[in-house]
Formats: structure tokens, C-alpha cells, sequence
């Protein structure tokens, strides 16, 4: 705890915060400083999907990057309001905010699921290819044991990474229950829940490629 003292505490120093009442709305102020400079990664992530040349992924990837961006920078304003820096006559505009940034982020969710399944039909293509191509291969006379190996080689790269491109795509869907449960799209515990079993694939994942 004296960690997180350390690290947030110009925001009771420096602010009067009537709303930090409780540990939740306090470390929600510490994910929300936590991130304050990330919208820049996306702003750059998005201007450069911009000119990828296949349209279809450049549509996803310019979705997730600013919509991730413009999540953050709502988010920005709605902490502003929490800590006390802006306020407003007509009462605290927080929920208003908050409910503009979480749309925001479901909106990024969204446009990754839509650059992951590009990626998934590129990588289906790529692999029905390889497939056709061995099988000629082990019809053709004139096949070496090489070129054999190679071909094999390269579809089970293909199968791996089309395993990949699934779990990023189950890990961004549970992701959007984050948002869509504050939004009242669904029930908060179940949003709840998919944003603890998108950790679980996210963990999976990068063990995965530890050990890999």
C-alpha cells in the first residue's frame, strides 16, 4: 500500500477528493492515472493503420487504435472530475463521462475482433494453400523428402498461429464485457467474470510463449 501512496498520493495532496470514500473508487483513480499516457500509443497505432494497403484490417486496426484512444481520453476528463480539477454548476458529470469512455472502449474491443478475424481468413487461406500444395507434392513423382518436410513444417506453423489468432479474438470478446457490464448491457457480475477469464487467456498466452 505504501507503494501505491507513493505513486498516487499528489491526488490527496494536491486536491481536495470527495469522492475517494472507498478502496474501489481509490484504485480506480490509480488505473486511471496508471494509463494517462497510453492514448498517445494508440494515436500512433491508428494514423499508421492508416496506410496498410489491405482495407479490411486497416478499417479494424484504425476502429481499435482510436476508439482505444478516444476511450483514454474521455477517460482523462472523467478522473479530472473525480479528483476535483474540473467541476461543473449542474452537479458532477462523472457518470456522463464515465458512460461516454466505456463506450469508447467497447468500440476498440470491437475493431480488434474485426482485425483478428481478417487475420483468421488470411491465415485459412494461406493454410488450405499449403495443404493443396502437399498433397501435390506427395502426388508428384519428383517430390523430395525436403521439400516434403518444408511444406509439413509450414502448415503446422500456420495451425499454431491460427490457434493464436483464436485466443486473441476469445480474449478481446470476453473483454468486451468490461465495458458492456458498466454500460448495463449486461449484468456487472458477468462482465465481471469475462474480464477475469480474459486474464486467464491473457496469462495463458504469454506462458505459452514463455515456454515457446
Amino acid at each position: 500500500s505504501s507503494g501505491i501512496n507513493a505513486e498516487y498520493g499528489f491526488i490527496a495532496k494536491g486536491f481536495s477528493c470527495p469522492h475517494i470514500s472507498s478502496l474501489e473508487n481509490y484504485l480506480t483513480l490509480a488505473r486511471k492515472v496508471s494509463r494517462t499516457t497510453r492514448d498517445l500509443e494508440y494515436l500512433q497505432r491508428g494514423l499508421s493503420a492508416m496506410g496498410n494497403p489491405d482495407r479490411i484490417e486497416a478499417v479494424g486496426r484504425t476502429i481499435a487504435a482510436f476508439g482505444k484512444c478516444c476511450w483514454l481520453l474521455t477517460d482523462h476528463v472523467d478522473l479530472l472530475y473525480r479528483i476535483g480539477v474540473l467541476s461543473s454548476a449542474s452537479g458532477s458529470p462523472v457518470s456522463k463521462w464515465s458512460k461516454v469512455s466505456n463506450w469508447l472502449w467497447l468500440l476498440g474491443y470491437l475493431g480488434s475482433i474485426l482485425l483478428y478475424v481478417r487475420q483468421l481468413t488470411i491465415l485459412e487461406e494461406q493454410l488450405l494453400e499449403s495443404q493443396r500444395a502437399f498433397i501435390g507434392e506427395g502426388l508428384s513423382e519428383e517430390a523430395g523428402s525436403g521439400d516434403t518436410d518444408e511444406k509439413v513444417a509450414e502448415i503446422t506453423r500456420l495451425k499454431a498461429v491460427r490457434g493464436e489468432v483464436w485466443l486473441d479474438i476469445v480474449r478481446e470478446f470476453l473483454d468486451c464485457g468490461i465495458p458492456a457490464g458498466s454500460l448495463g448491457l449486461i449484468p456487472l457480475t458477468t462482465g465481471s467474470l469475462s474480464g477475469v477469464l480474459s486474464s486467464l487467456v491473457g496469462a495463458h498466452q504469454i506462458k505459452k510463449s514463455l515456454s515457446g
